[in-house]
């Protein structure tokens, strides 16, 4: 409250309407995090119709962020009607090596039927400051003088310049044929600050189950 310097044209008890324009200026002009964004998406011209016995593999030597991921997905898969189970838990894994890991992926889904494999990776995590202009918000006030008769005037409220620090982390979402190795869907998309890992995979998952659905049913 402190950041926020307030005066009136006139001398009176806040209002009402002096609250809710604090709060609506908190809402419009206060920092928050952003949900996915999609950045890009693109599908192969030579598919028509999307894999629907998919392996899900995200792309991390961290196990704790691989497992709430894949689990995630996997589960907004299956209520969307496809088939898919997540690669799960492993000792090691040729995280820098893309051609092997490929092969290995490939390998792990011939026993199970898979046709299409969807990884998920990282592709950068990125600090940024922005700077917010200060802000002026007025609200009208309406004081009755009278039976008859009322004055209306106007409340302000300045908002100073600020600066915000924000991560952005930049996700590609890629799927596989598993027959041919080709890929045949992917989207870029991003997220500033997520909230938590649990919630921040449940919105990338939605997200990326409306977009892969999207694109094989235009």
């Amino acid at each position: 409250m402190d950041a926020l310097k307030m005066n009136a044209t006139k001398k009176c008890p806040r209002s009402n309407g002096f609250l809710i324009a604090t709060i609506l200026a908190f809402l419009l002009f206060g920092g928050c995090a952003s949900g996915p964004e999609v950045t890009s998406v693109r599908k192969s011209p030579d598919v028509s119709q999307s894999p629907r016995n998919l392996l899900v593999l995200a792309i991390s030597s961290d196990e704790e962020i691989r497992a709430v991921m894949e689990k995630a997905l996997v589960a907004r898969l299956k209520n969307a009607g496809y088939q898919a189970e997540a690669y799960g838990p492993v000792t090691s894994m040729p995280w820098d090596d893309p051609e092997a890991l490929q092969k290995r992926v490939q390998q792990r889904g011939q026993p199970q039927g898979v046709d299409g494999v969807l990884t998920v990776s990282l592709v950068s995590k990125k600090k940024q400051i922005d700077h917010i202009p200060g802000q002026v918000v007025f609200n009208p006030v309406v004081t009755s003088i009278g039976p008859l008769a009322s004055v209306t005037y106007m409340e302000t409220m300045v908002i100073p310049e600020r600066f915000e620090e924000s991560t952005r982390y930049v996700l590609r979402t890629t799927l596989f044929d598993s027959k041919s190795g080709d890929s045949i869907w992917q989207m870029f998309s991003s997220t500033v600050d997520p909230k938590s890992l649990e919630q921040a995979t449940r919105d990338f998952s939605r997200v990326v189950v409306r977009e892969l659905q999207k694109s094989f049913t235009e």
